[in-house]
């Protein structure tokens, strides 16, 4: 699901190589039709990643879009999430181009090179209004002003908590009003390193990991004019410093020394609160047996706020077929192709009307509290709007490591990158 994106996000560096050297496409034009003389289709090519549960969805809709398209033939085409971008950017260099294609924070680095098709103007003819999605997941997907990509699933950090190991320390359950005091307080009171149980996992360098705990703090990864690196302001060494002293001062969160080979300690019952995405419901529902668990918005610092991620279908400037291609994009972000995502019960709805109703709130009964979900989406901050994302993401990565898994200087690694990030900044302002 989501996860794969940590992995997508390595690919971006890629692009401006791709982009330049004009590689071959792989056949990603399709016929204009298909069949015979008399039953005539458009054929509309459709890109997206993921394992079988992302198949057998993507051909439920499909299966409900055929009904009320027969005029359109709607061709999938699953890519491995380890090779997806370089494969798109490897198409688009070659010329050809397939028709609606998945995008996720690699968006910025697509949109920042022109390749994607404004959605502006077909929205507004067909009346697509913008305030019928959570405002995160349609500003994640806006450039320059322009609509160029349509939420499909979205996604924010939550905390997933054993209630058991709350029981047994005597700490009442977390609710939407805590604050990372208590946060603190709790995983102190559950770490029990004779056992092996922490109070916390969820301390790591994948952006809305850390940027969880930053924004919260008050801080930023960036300026809010996306023109300077900020994440070694007071503010933003304050949430990494928490995050840091989880490990290393507090023993309450572990190391990777700490993680038996094999061994996930979350449903292990090791794991007091799951610092994470929402992927991990639908895993704790089927693999947790032995003890009970919740969810709940992550913390309130400064302010209540969690990182968005999401994915969402974007239409390319080449593609030949781009009527046909925003049908499809409607559709599948529309309301029978968020209503068929609900009833997964995992990740939200964009579409609000979907998203607040039954069909996804009462999917598990009452066993899990989706409305932490649906409330910390509402909450939610997209990732910075710039074409060098991927290549920050990268450095971000490279810097932010040895902080969690060495024990590194927090203030030093930020002074070291900052210069770098300012000049990808830059260069970034320049292009446009």
């Amino acid at each position: 699901m989501m996860k794969s994106l940590k992995k997508i996000l390595t690919a971006l560096t890629l692009s401006a190589t791709l982009l330049a050297a004009g590689c071959s496409s792989d056949s990603a034009k399709t016929s204009g039709s298909s069949g015979s003389d008399g039953d005539k289709k458009e054929t509309v090519s459709f890109t997206y990643w993921g394992g079988d549960f992302d198949k057998k969805r993507m051909e439920a809709i499909r299966t409900e879009f055929n009904k009320e398209n027969p005029d359109i033939d709607v061709k999938l085409i699953q890519i491995p999430s380890d090779g997806y971008d370089q494969k798109l950017l490897t198409s688009m260099a070659g010329g050809s181009s397939y028709d609606v294609v998945q995008l996720a924070e690699a968006f910025n680095t697509y949109a920042g090179k022109g390749t994607l098709e404004d959605l502006t103007p077909y929205m507004e003819k067909d009346g697509v209004s913008k305030d019928d999605y959570f405002s995160a997941g349609m500003e994640a997907y806006t450039y320059d002003d322009k609509v160029m990509a349509m939420p499909m699933r979205l996604g924010a950090m939550i905390m997933l908590y054993n209630k058991d190991l709350f029981d047994k320390n005597g700490i009442p359950y977390p609710t939407d009003k805590w604050t990372w005091e208590d946060f603190h307080n709790a995983a102190l009171k559950i770490t029990n390193k004779k056992d092996g149980v922490f109070g916390v996992q969820g301390v790591g360098t994948w952006w809305a990991n850390y940027m969880a705990y930053v924004e919260s703090f008050g801080g930023s990864l960036m300026t809010e004019d996306h023109t300077k690196f900020n994440l070694d302001s007071p503010e933003s060494i304050k949430g990494l410093q928490f995050m840091q002293d989880l490990i290393y001062k507090d023993k309450a969160a572990p190391l990777a020394s700490d993680i038996p080979k094999g061994v996930d300690l979350w449903t292990s019952g090791k794991i007091g609160m799951l610092v994470d995405g929402p992927w991990h419901i639908l895993s704790a529902i089927a693999n947790i047996k032995d003890f009970k668990w919740e969810v709940a918005p992550i913390p309130t610092g400064e302010k209540f706020t969690t990182p968005l991620f999401s994915n969402a279908f974007a239409i390319p400037k080449g593609s030949e077929h781009k009527d046909a291609a925003w049908k499809v994009v409607k559709f599948w972000t529309g309301e029978v192709g968020q209503t068929i995502l609900a009833k997964e019960g995992g990740e939200v709805p964009p579409l609000k009307s979907v998203a607040n109703s039954d069909v996804y709130l009462k999917v598990h009964g009452d066993a899990v509290n989706l409305q932490a979900l649906v409330t910390s989406v509402d909450g939610a901050f997209v990732p910075p709007i710039t074409s060098k994302w991927g290549e920050i993401n990268k450095l971000a990565d490279t810097y932010l490591a040895p902080i969690f898994s060495e024990n590194a200087d927090v203030e030093k690694q930020l002074k070291d990158m900052k210069p770098q990030v300012d000049k990808m900044l830059t260069e970034a302002q320049q292009a446009k």
